[in-house]
């Protein structure tokens, strides 16, 4: 956390980067992202540092500089300098042609290098400087830790003019101090009155906030106490973690002392998190609470009295207009101009003085012929309160917290339905690549027509991607692997759960990423004409990454003569000359693509918290001699056994022997166990996390998958129910896999009963759409008369909608859901809406193998995060000092319970809490499994509630 007492640029004058700077005053023309694909930030690491190592060595690097000019104080980190030659350079790494580069982009780099020359030239007292843009070409990287003889010339001497490294392009420049002056003058002055108008702005919401008051005459039972606990967790820049059941009000009592705290903690910029889409609802419907609005005396909308840039995001795939074009000008109409008229759709809806909701924002786009997608992007790096997903901010590219680190913002981030964070965030930091997919991708790039670096790295892909199924038989002696079979007609499957990651694989890996990179950058360059393509592209690019955009992609056949396998066919019915046709990257290959670059990256951080699985599929007995015919006859046997068996010659000659299995036959997936090591540097970023949820028992598995600092503030707020509101009962029924047949008759009188006695409406949970359709049809046997409407697998949103339209205030009947699903949680039917609730199920995850193996991984992790918790922190001083405060009690975790129970009993809870939402509900809850007597199960409910048996 940062702390409170942190120095912030002087009133009056506005802190802005280098880089934001030139973003707001030097870009101009198209929205334009084809100059991609880019490389990975530990790419570009590497790449800034091998450039240093070949400076000399009074070289210096990652210079701080800053300067005032006018209402603004500007700073930023220049790359390079070299005193000697009087050369402040400007690094930037990418791949492929650098004539690609659209010249917007260039033009960008050059006003930065002008803008950190001014400040160097300021900073030393120079009255000029050469500027130089070094433009290193990633894919060029030598071997890692070797030198060529000119990068050891340079280190004595640095590098001669006229004699530049043959992966750096570099433009130089001799500028005068006065002409840099002149030219951040002119820069600053493009921005000046929109950071005095800021300046303005700010003064205006935190006089505002200051005096915000509370918009009721009352606070709910247990309101007043979370939002004290909120106001001095943002007040001391901590980390608290607050259960507070519903019915509390926890939006209100997060948001308005979060607001209220803002002037005096110097806080910058709140972002209020979700992980549905009501809960972005309610937040904005609590912040018109709070900033009410006011009658306009032209009949005009109201506007709210404080002044709060208040900003909705929203998915990509839900805000795209053009879902299909790529993010260029000449594809996508909106990314015309999009920097020309981004000013005035700016400056527009920062002047609505309303919520920008995603309409809003949608409204300003269109009206202004841009992108609603990428102008709330740019909205947000002038909102007071941004309203999103928990994937704004704690994912791995997440805009909100790249946003705090460029500008060095103070931030608080409320937390929303935090009970969601843990699986939420392990599936931010998991992956996978697709085994089949890959199976024929590889086959295709092998072939030639493709450039021989990226054949020669897709074989090697395949060589290593099939090694992976010996990697229990030892053949990688770094790599510790357990098995796990699972049940299967002849060769059984296998699952090889990795504690090590499989270092060939990954090495092939990183090569094939980057000639595919090479080849993406340089679509038109091939070492011969095109391969005939053996599997049809993708039409469009809607079910790819976001990043999809980013490239553009035309390889979709549109030849009337294409049969239903995608090959082209001539009029005699035989495949066209290769040399007539053109390979395209299409949408499946870059799918793929960054498919493998996530991996990579997760890859770097992989550790304990971490798990590399195999899964290997079952093949029967019979086929596996004839596997390797059967796949190259398919395919194309010279080709298959080139990428197969590393050689062409003598395939056919030399008898072929069973191989194992084919690359679609294993799926590799690197799995996130706890996110704990991703999620805390973005908790330690902030100023303050205020996490709250309904649900968060036990807190020590919350606080320590989470990442949490020791020093975090556990509160657990009292129900402002009774418990004469909600009658819970626990029945000895049990509803495990192998008792579920008998359960289905004694579940099912026991919801006729109930309903007879009490009609109205009821939810009934289960574990699995099966066990679901078992009891509602013996339910419709028994009682005919009783109406019932059932969850269904893949229900879209409209059917949702009606689901839930079901229940009404003088409705009657039972809606069967599965537990875990859309209905059990984020949904509100208070009053006779919903009067009860069955849950048979303890809602525990399925034991299988995948479960398996995250528990025997999630225990080492425990024990190692408990030694590193309790071990004392180098700046906390000697460690013999006893005058030191203590070190906090590690609260021990199981990791059975981690994996199953606690997981499954949050599921439960949040179900039984849609009973009862108001203090005026009255309601029944029916806990139906034996297991919910035992007292490890019993401690876990809320506490407010009195079960009976």
């Amino acid at each position: 956390m940062t702390k409170a007492d942190e120095t912030h640029a002087e009133p009056g004058r506005y802190r802005i980067a280098v880089r934001e700077l030139c973003a707001f005053a030097a870009r101009e023309g198209d929205l334009d992202l084809r100059f991609t694909p880019s490389p990975t930030a530990q790419q570009g690491i590497r790449g800034h540092q091998r450039v240093v190592r070949r400076r000399g060595k009074d070289y210096e690097s990652e210079i701080s500089l800053s300067g005032d000019i006018g209402n603004l104080t500007i700073r930023g980190r220049a790359d390079g300098y070299d005193p000697g030659r009087n050369c402040l350079e400007e690094i930037k790494t990418h791949r492929g042609d650098l004539s690609r580069q659209p010249a917007h982009h260039r033009a960008l780099h050059w006003a930065q290098a002008r803008v950190y020359g001014a400040l160097m030239c300021r900073s030393r007292d120079l009255e000029g400087i050469t500027l130089a843009l070094v433009y290193l070409d990633i894919a060029a990287e030598a071997p890692r830790g070797t030198k060529g003889p000119q990068d050891e010339q340079d280190e004595q001497t640095g590098p001669k003019k006229g004699q530049p490294h043959h992966d750096e392009q570099r433009l130089e420049a001799w500028w005068s101090r006065e002409a840099l002056e002149a030219e951040l003058a002119r820069l600053a002055a493009r921005f000046s009155e929109f950071a005095a108008n800021e300046l303005v702005h700010r003064s205006a919401r935190d006089s505002a906030l200051s005096r915000l008051a509370f918009p009721w005459p009352s606070w709910r039972p247990g309101q007043r106490q979370l939002a004290e606990h909120a106001y001095k967790a943002v007040m001391t820049g901590r980390e608290l973690l607050a259960e507070a059941p519903t019915g509390t009000g926890k939006t209100l009592a997060t948001l308005y002392p979060a607001l209220r705290a803002m002037p005096a903690s110097g806080t910058d910029r709140l972002f209020y998190l979700t992980a549905r889409t009501p809960g972005r609802a309610l937040a904005l419907d609590a912040l018109a609470t709070l900033a009410p609005a006011a009658d306009d005396s032209e009949g005009q909308e109201k506007t709210p009295t404080t002044p709060l840039r208040i900003l909705e995001l929203g998915a990509r795939s839900k805000t795209c207009e053009h879902p299909t074009l790529a993010c260029h000008g000449e594809s996508c109409p909106l990314a015309r101009g999009f920097y020309d008229r981004l000013p005035a759709a700016r400056d527009a809806a920062l002047g609505d003085q309303r919520p920008l909701r995603l309409a809003t924002t949608r409204r300003h786009a269109l009206a202004h012929d841009i992108c609603p997608y990428f102008l709330a992007q740019e909205l947000s790096r002038w909102a007071d309160i941004i309203i999103g997903d928990h994937n704004h901010y704690f994912d791995s590219h997440a805009l909100l917290f790249a946003l705090t680190q460029a500008n060095d913002w103070r931030t608080v981030v409320l937390v929303d339905e935090s009970h969601n964070l843990i699986e939420r965030a392990r599936g931010m930091y998991s992956t996978e690549l697709d085994a089949r997919q890959f199976h024929f991708l590889l086959k295709q790039l092998s072939r030639t027509g493709h450039p021989a670096p990226l054949r020669s790295a897709s074989r090697a892909l395949a060589r290593q991607w099939r090694a992976l199924e010996q990697l229990d038989q030892g053949t990688d002696g770094a790599t510790q692997a357990s098995k796990v079979d699972s049940k299967d007609a002849g060769h059984k499957a296998q699952r090889l759960a990795l504690e090590a990651l499989p270092g060939d694989f990954l090495k092939a890996l990183s090569q094939w990423t980057g000639a595919m990179g090479d080849w993406l950058a340089e679509p038109d360059k091939a070492a011969s004409p095109a391969a005939v393509r053996q599997q049809p592209a993708k039409a469009t690019a809607t079910q790819a990454p976001e990043q999809l955009g980013l490239i553009a992609s035309d390889a979709s056949s549109t030849d009337p003569s294409a049969d239903d396998t995608g090959t082209a066919t001539t009029d005699s019915g035989s495949p066209p000359s290769t040399a007539r046709r053109r390979v395209e990257p299409d949408a499946e290959m870059m799918e793929a693509y960054f498919a493998a670059l996530t991996l990579a990256r997760l890859a770097e951080g992989f550790g304990d918290h971490s798990l590399f699985e195999v899964e290997l599929a079952a093949t029967p007995p019979a086929r596996q001699a004839s596997l390797a015919s059967d796949s190259s006859s398919s395919s194309g046997a010279a080709s298959d056994a080139g990428a197969e068996a590393g050689g062409e010659a003598g395939a056919a000659a030399r008898p072929r022997k069973a191989r194992g299995r084919s690359v679609r036959q294993i799926q590799p997936r690197l799995r996130c166990v706890s996110p704990a090591p991703w999620l805390a540097p973005r908790l330690c970023t902030s100023h303050a996390t205020l996490l709250f949820s309904a649900t968060l028992n036990p807190p020590a598995y919350h606080h320590r998958l989470l990442g949490l600092a020791d020093d975090a503030v556990w509160l657990s707020v009292d129900s402002p129910f009774t418990a004469t509101q909600v009658q819970v009962s626990r029945h000895r029924i049990s509803t495990r896999l192998r008792d579920r047949d008998a359960s289905c008759r004694p579940i099912a009188e026991l919801m006729a009963r109930q309903y007879r006695q009490r009609p109205g409406n009821y939810l009934a949970f289960f574990s699995s759409f099966a066990y679901l359709e078992q009891v509602a049809s013996t339910l419709q046997r028994l009682a005919p008369e009783i109406p019932q409407w059932r969850q269904t697998r893949a229900m879209t949103e409209a059917e949702r909608t009606r689901f839930i339209q079901r229940f009404t205030p003088d409705g009657q009947g039972i809606g069967f859901a599965v537990l875990g699903g859309a209905f059990g949680e984020g949904i509100d039917l208070p009053g006779s809406r919903l009067i009860g609730a069955f849950i048979a199920t303890l809602g525990l995850a399925g034991f299988s193998p995948e479960n398996e193996a995250l528990k025997q991984r999630l225990a080492t992790w425990l024990d190692n995060d408990a030694q590193r918790r309790s071990q004392p922190n180098q700046a906390e001083g000697d460690p013999h000092d006893d005058t030191r405060a203590p070190r906090p009690v590690i609260q021990p975790l199981n990791a059975d319970d981690c994996t199953y129970l606690y997981p499954g009993l949050t599921r439960v809870v949040q179900a039984a809490g849609r009973v009862i939402r108001s203090e005026q509900d009255q309601g029944v809850i029916h806990l139906i499994d034996d297991r919910f007597m035992r007292p490890e199960v019993a401690r876990l409910l809320p506490r407010w509630w009195t079960p009976t048996d």
